[in-house]
């Protein structure tokens, strides 16, 4: 993949444009923490397939992101932006054993990796179950979690796919305070608690935006 982190480029011009549609037509506003620098793991609740979009253009760099690998696939025409943006496909839920490894190296090598521990966008009962990879890959990296919050834009109706896209709305993304996972016990018990403590991070940034879902 040609992920590209220089500041000029093919990948700078399109981070120029996505910001430039996120900020005026979805009307993006951004509150809460700066993101830090170096190695972080950004996790986000998924409402849309905008949601990528509009974190990227909220933070002042690069992100890498875990993708569904049935829209990596089924979106051919979008391939070479996906590859651009360092995208990594992975089966939510299933097997992925070479895109965890791929993306624990990605974060030891200084990259921001932002992924939607829900699994899927809109699900039925948002943020109440998160999958265990965001854990899994901050304990292997030890990079700090950054919780993010995004709300404002037209749900998935696992329907119309680009709905979300051309409709106006007041899109919001809320940036919480990076955290650094403990050195809990080892095992399962251990990386359930993590991701117990990661899902409760994203859940109370829903009373700190200036808008509600």
């Amino acid at each position: 993949m040609s992920f590209q982190t220089n500041k000029r480029g093919t990948g700078h011009l399109l981070r120029g444009m996505n910001r430039f549609f996120c900020r005026n037509w979805h009307r993006l506003s951004v509150s809460g923490e700066a993101l830090p620098e170096g190695p972080v793991i950004l996790v986000s609740n998924h409402l849309c397939g905008l949601d990528p979009l509009l974190i990227q253009a909220a933070v002042n760099r690069p992100l890498r992101f875990l993708m569904s690998r049935e829209y990596y696939h089924k979106m051919w025409y979008a391939r070479r932006g996906f590859d651009l943006a360092g995208a990594i496909p992975v089966n939510p839920g299933g097997a992925n054993r070479h895109a965890v490894r791929e993306a624990i190296a990605a974060v030891r090598a200084g990259h921001a990796l932002c992924l939607f521990p829900e699994g899927a966008a809109n699900p039925p009962i948002p943020m109440h179950r998160i999958l265990p990879g965001a854990a899994l890959i901050a304990r292997e990296s030890g990079a700090p979690v950054v919780p993010l919050r995004v709300s404002g834009v037209l749900p998935f109706d696992h329907v119309h796919l680009w709905r979300s896209f051309y409709r106006r709305s007041r899109a919001e993304v809320v940036i919480g305070k990076p955290i650094l996972l403990p050195d809990a016990c080892a095992g399962r018990q251990g990386l359930d608690d993590d991701t117990h403590m990661i899902r409760h991070a994203i859940c109370e940034l829903a009373h700190v935006g200036l808008h509600t879902d």
